[in-house]
Formats: structure tokens, C-alpha cells, sequence
């Protein structure tokens, strides 16, 4: 009797470890660390299946095996040296100048703003209480420009969808934007940009507390093209607290936008679904670039255990209704996303793309995120002189093509993030090449001398990750 439990305890001890090895090998093919999937596994039986949550202790056991990174600072953006708005820049002054120092005259002069006019904010606090509409158009040779003499000094408290702009040629350049809502749901955005207001310049602004701070969209059958967003700080102070999107760029049908050395951080949502972008264009459109921004999902806000994703062509999808044209099946075509740094997005990939048709990743270094989706057989997307850790996944039909990519798995059992050994302190933002530069010839690209790495350099020689050489960016471009 002794022996038939002892061969009854072997027997369920190697079933045991039969169904956890097999368990282990479909999670490994899956691109996930064992920690992180497990985490999601627990969460989703204590929320969705709460019956057998009993066995969520289980899940939280091997979650407790992940060694974490992350930006172990307080990062405070207004004194922030590098990508996004810097706190220097002065907008220059041309055209005619309306000089405004209290929120009256603000609103009267937008409402009554001429093509060409300057409107300067003096340093000072503006409150808006509702959305405010602007339907005055600029031209092309002589814009609508609305200005704030001194970077975050010159405040616009916003409710609703902020400053709802509905006429071409404006521009926003040197303003601390901040949503100032006793509920998320009331801060939507700090500019909506929509139907005939195209040719947008946004520069070197700072957006805080929106769901979605910059939001562009179509408008009976008029669509927002060729905007340019530039030198941006775009953050949250809290998770949303919303069952509605929360993507700091929101860009849908809108063609040939244009997203340029950003620094979008603590991105995170608590409500609904949990799942957040940093930014996507989607809705049918063509063109659209993000190049040269830093992505932090995770800054400030740590832990949440929120999906919080970085950039994205296609987002979660988009209505029939609110696609270019009411042409449906696929969200962006030849989009291209290059010398982007996005990390610290552990729970999710760092690049989605959902039906993006002739996608171009080049140069990008993504960093402590699962790496990257291409999903469904609309995705096509082709890899070149990327850095990323995690994997690059076909879902449900997406292809992809690679080409010169440094690519490292994260620890199966710890879900380390292998890709820290090859940089001086990447979790800091210090990129520089602490190991030999990689084997692997940089693949060939038309290097015209017209574009720049993520440090600003003027590069004309194919290189590997999101900046030339091994030193990263010169030390004003990473945090003091």
C-alpha cells in the first residue's frame, strides 16, 4: 500500500510538471516573459472570472519572479533638457502683433482673429469654463498665430474639448495647456483640431491632464491634413480615470500629419478596458510619420499593471463612420515611424500596428515593452535598423519583412530585459553603446543628408538603433 502512494505521488508530481512545462512552452511561443503573463492571467480571473479566481494565488506566484525596469527618478518636465517643448524657445514675432494679459481679451481675440495676427499671451493664468470654437481661417502666407511670450508661464486652464478649431492655417506655439476637470470625462482635450482645419503647426507647448490632449478627426466630409505636432510635452498626472480613449495623439483620417520630437509620458488608464496609446493615426489615412519622439508610458506613475502601449498605426480600430471617406478595411497606408525611443511600456508592446498597410519601422530603439504587433492581413509592415527587446509578432494574419534589426528576447523566467546589457543606462535614458557596436551591417538606405537622428544630428551613413555613432545625445538632451 506504502508503494502504490509513493508511485501515485511521482506519477502526479511529473504530471504536475508535464502540464507545466507544456503550459511554459505555449507562453514562450507566445513572446511573453512568464511573470508578465502571468500577472495579466490573475488580473483577468479576479475581474473576469471570479469564480475561479481561488486559483489567482498561483498566477501571482511566478508574477512575483519579474525583475522590473524603470525611470527610477521624479522626472519633473519643467526641467526637462531634450526631446519635447524646451523651456528656451522663443516664438518669433511677425505679422500683427495683439498683445493679451487676461481671459476677455483672449477670447475676443480669437474670435476675431485676421490672417496674419500674432496673438501674444503675456505670463498669466487663462481659464476657459466650456469648449471654445474657432471658425476664423488663417492662409498659407499669412497664418493665424496664437503665442505665449514665456514657456510654462503663460497657463490655459481648458474644460470639455478645450479649443475646438474648425479654419485652416493656425498655430500654437509656447503654451502650457491644462485640463482643469473635477472628473476625467470632463477633460477631453486641450485642442480639437477638425473637418477644414488643415495646415496646423503645434510647437513647443506643454499638455497636461486630457484623455486625448491633441485630438484630429474629420468633419462632414472635410478632413485636417498636413499637420505638423514638434517639440511637445504631453503627460498625465494620474491615470484617466475613464471608459473612453485615452491617447495623448489622437489622430483619425487625417492625412500626412506630421509627429516630430515629442516627449509623451505617463500615459496609463484606470477605467474601462485599461488601454492606452501614447498616439496613433488611424481612420483610412496615408502619410502619417511619427519620427524623433520619446514615448515613456511610465514615468511618474509606476506599477499600475495598466496596457499602456506606445505609438501605433491603427490604434484599436475606427467606426465606419469616422473613416476617410467612409472607405473601411484598412486604417493607415505607408505610414512610417523612425528614430523613435519608446521604453517603459512593460505591460504591452511598444509599437502596434492594426491594419497598416505599407508600414516603414526604421531606426527605432524600443526598450523594456514586449516588443512589437502586426496585426490582422491588412498589416504589412517592413523592419529596418531597428533595436527592440521582446519579439516582433504576427497576429491573425499580419506579415512583416526584417532587415538589419538588433532584436533580444526578454528573460523567459524573469522577464529581464536583456537589451540593458548593451547600453551605458538605458532606464535613465542613456543609450550609449556600452558593448561593441553589433556585428550586423546597417542596411542600405537612401541617405539624402536630409534626415535627422533622434539627437538632432544630420545623418547621410545607414546606422542601427535611433541615433549615429555610440555616444547617445549630448548631455542637454537626456534629463540633468
Amino acid at each position: 500500500m506504502r508503494k502504490y502512494f509513493y508511485w501515485c505521488g511521482v506519477l502526479a508530481n511529473l504530471a504536475f510538471l508535464g502540464v507545466f512545462l507544456i503550459w511554459a512552452r505555449s507562453i514562450y511561443w507566445l513572446g511573453l516573459p512568464l511573470p508578465l503573463y502571468s500577472q495579466k492571467v490573475a488580473a483577468d480571473l479576479r475581474v473576469n472570472y471570479p469564480s475561479v479566481a481561488f486559483v489567482a494565488p498561483l498566477f501571482d506566484f511566478f508574477g512575483s519572479f519579474e525583475q522590473k525596469n524603470y525611470y527610477f527618478r521624479e522626472l519633473n518636465p519643467t526641467k526637462w533638457h531634450g526631446a519635447g517643448a524646451h523651456p528656451d524657445f522663443t516664438p518669433a514675432q511677425q505679422g500683427e502683433l495683439v498683445v493679451v494679459s487676461d481671459t476677455d481679451s483672449l477670447k475676443k481675440a480669437l474670435s476675431s482673429a485676421k490672417p496674419g495676427q500674432q496673438i501674444m499671451l503675456e505670463p498669466g493664468v487663462y481659464a476657459f469654463e466650456r469648449t471654445f470654437e474657432m471658425r476664423q481661417a488663417g492662409t498659407a502666407e499669412a497664418p493665424i498665430r496664437l503665442t505665449g511670450r514665456r514657456m510654462h508661464q503663460v497657463q490655459l486652464l481648458l474644460k470639455g474639448e478645450g479649443l475646438l478649431l474648425l479654419a485652416p492655417h493656425w498655430q500654437f506655439e509656447n503654451i502650457s495647456f491644462i485640463g482643469n476637470c473635477d472628473t476625467h470625462d470632463s477633460c477631453q482635450h486641450a485642442l480639437h483640431i477638425s473637418g477644414r482645419a488643415s495646415d496646423v503647426l503645434i510647437r513647443n507647448n506643454s499638455f497636461r491632464d486630457f484623455n486625448s490632449a491633441i485630438k484630429v478627426n474629420g468633419l462632414k466630409g472635410n478632413y485636417p491634413d498636413r499637420g505638423l505636432l514638434v517639440n511637445n510635452t504631453i503627460y498625465n498626472t494620474s491615470p484617466r480615470k475613464t471608459k473612453g480613449p485615452a491617447t495623448p495623439v489622437d489622430i483619425v483620417a487625417a492625412n500626412n500629419w506630421v509627429v516630430r520630437a515629442n516627449f509623451i509620458f505617463d500615459i496609463q488608464k484606470s477605467a474601462g478596458d485599461e488601454v492606452s496609446y501614447a498616439g496613433f493615426i488611424k481612420g483610412n489615412a496615408s502619410g502619417g510619420v511619427f519620427e524623433r519622439n520619446l514615448v515613456m508610458c511610465e514615468a511618474n506613475l509606476k506599477g499600475g499593471r495598466h496596457n499602456a502601449l506606445g505609438l501605433s498605426f491603427g490604434g484599436g480600430g475606427t467606426g465606419a463612420a469616422y473613416n476617410r471617406d467612409g472607405v473601411t478595411g484598412t486604417e493607415t497606408t505607408g505610414g512610417v515611424m523612425r528614430n523613435n525611443i519608446i521604453l517603459h511600456c512593460p505591460n504591452d508592446v511598444g509599437i502596434y500596428l492594426n491594419k497598416a498597410k505599407d508600414s516603414l519601422l526604421e531606426n527605432n530603439i524600443v526598450y523594456n515593452t514586449v516588443g512589437v504587433d502586426v496585426r490582422y492581413s491588412q498589416s504589412s509592415a517592413k523592419l529596418v535598423n531597428n533595436v527592440i527587446s521582446g519579439r516582433v509578432n504576427n497576429r491573425e494574419g499580419g506579415q512583416h519583412q526584417l532587415d538589419s534589426n538588433l532584436i533580444v528576447a526578454r528573460g523567459f523566467f524573469t522577464g529581464r530585459d536583456e537589451l540593458k546589457d548593451f547600453f551605458a543606462a538605458p532606464d535613465l535614458m542613456d543609450f550609449s553603446w556600452t558593448q561593441a557596436y553589433p556585428e550586423q551591417p546597417a542596411a542600405q538606405r537612401n541617405a539624402d543628408g536630409n534626415i535627422s537622428d533622434f539627437c538632432g544630428a544630420i545623418v547621410q551613413k545607414p546606422y542601427l538603433g535611433a541615433f549615429a555613432g555610440e555616444e547617445f545625445c549630448h548631455k542637454s538632451a537626456k534629463n540633468p
